[in-house]
Formats: structure tokens, sequence, C-alpha cells
């Protein structure tokens, strides 16, 4: 049932980048500008997979990990997907919240500047489950017509209220064509370093052709497994279904 899940949590990252950058064709004819602030609060509020993570993170901690991970990769590409230009730029210090549809989520972003790189701070709260808090910055990017590379480093923590901990960083790169009529509009590809409280580490890597490896380890041995591409979805296999 897990494996299900996540390999879910891929292919819904995908699907809403795809239903994204689908807008996102008439929105750069429209020559309108995306609020880089806007886009990464309401994606923050995509909390599923935190949901998920708290069912595990007393007895499975190593699934708790992964699925803290699939969460980051999910905001990172809902939150680039379909930018079809330099983003707009809320002032330094500004402080924009975003609240979920059912109230049990809210996420504040707050712009900490704009130069040499944009950067921001974020915080996620789900009273009675988690609290998230992380940066991120926009290393590098490049618009050419409907033509589009970035690079954003984040940084995030993740703690539940039970006590369980996760600290996760990744680069992740996208690249998009507006115009492209068939597949997704918005690829991503990178590396996320994962930790958490109980002893877990690991590493994430989503490879140029959209595979996706990488384990979890705790006390030198393997102890889960990522399997799987960005089309077909993500499943994390735990020790025990590992060859």
């Amino acid at each position: 049932m897990l494996g299900l899940l996540l390999r879910q949590a891929a292919r819904m990252a995908i699907m809403a980048g795809g239903a994204a950058a689908a807008t996102a064709g008439a929105r750069y004819l429209a020559s309108r500008r995306i609020n880089a602030a806007e886009r990464l609060g309401h994606a923050l509020l995509d909390i599923e997979r935190l949901e998920e993570a708290a069912r595990y993170s007393e007895a499975d901690t190593e699934t708790a990990l992964a699925a803290c991970v699939v969460y980051l990769i999910n905001v990172a590409h809902e939150s680039a997907a379909g930018i079809s230009g330099p983003p707009a730029m809320d002032p330094i210090g500004y402080e924009r919240r975003a609240t979920s549809s059912d109230n049990r989520a809210t996420a504040m972003v707050t712009t900490t500047a704009h130069e040499p790189e944009a950067r921001w701070q974020f915080e996620v709260s789900v009273p009675g489950v988690v609290r998230v808090s992380g940066s991120r910055r926009l290393a590098a990017s490049r618009f050419s017509g409907p033509r589009i590379r970035m690079s954003t480093p984040d940084t995030v923590s993740v703690r539940f209220d039970n006590g369980y901990t996760a600290h996760i960083e990744s680069d992740m790169e996208f690249s998009s064509n507006l115009l492209q009529l068939v597949g997704s509009r918005t690829q991503v590809m990178g590396k996320a370093h994962l930790s958490d409280n109980r002893g877990n580490v690991g590493t994430l890597e989503i490879a140029a052709d959209g595979r996706i490896g990488g384990t979890i380890t705790r006390g030198g041995r393997i102890v889960g497994r990522f399997e799987g591409s960005l089309t077909e979805g993500l499943t994390f296999r735990p020790y025990g279904s590992v060859p």
C-alpha cells in the first residue's frame, strides 16, 4: 500500500505540473508574471504526504522519511511548473500567507532577498500534526522565449508533534518548454539528501531522463530503496522488500 501511495504522490506531482503548464501557454502569450512567493505558498499546502509520514513516524521511521522527501519534491515541482518568465517578486521582508481550503494547514512565505539571487523563508503549520520550516533560493535562471531553466536549492526541517524530525536538503533543476504539445512541459532533475533523528540517512536522485533512484540507510545497512521514474511513478521499498 505504501508503494502505491508514494507512486500516486509522484504522479500527482507530474499531473499537477502538467495541469499548471497547460494553462501556462496562455499565460506566456498574455505575458502574465507569476508571483514566486504566492506559487510556493500554495504548493506548500499540499500536505497529504506529511500526514502519511505522521502515520509511519512511530514504528516505520524510514518510511516516514521517504514520505517527507516526496512532499518536498512535489512542492518543488508544483511551485516551478508553468512559470513562463522571470517571476514577480514581493518586496523584501513581505510575509505572504496562504490557508488550505479546509483550514487545516497554513503557510507563510517571506521574501528575504532579490539580488544576487532571490531567497525566501517559509513555514507550514498543521496543528496537532507537524510544523515545517525551510528556505529556498533561485540560484540560477535562464529564460529564452518559451524555454526556461531554473535551479532552486531547498533546505527543509520537518518537526512532528510526536517528536520525530526530518531534515532535507535538495538541489533541483527545472527545465520547461511552454509550447510543447505532448508530454509534461516541466522536467525536473537533481538530488536530495535526507536524515532524521532516528538514525536514518539517505539520498534520492532524479536523472535527466526522469529515472529515480536512491536509498535510505541506518547503522550502515540499507533499510529502504527508491525506485521508479517521473512518468511511471515513485515507489519506496522498505528493507523487507529490498533484495
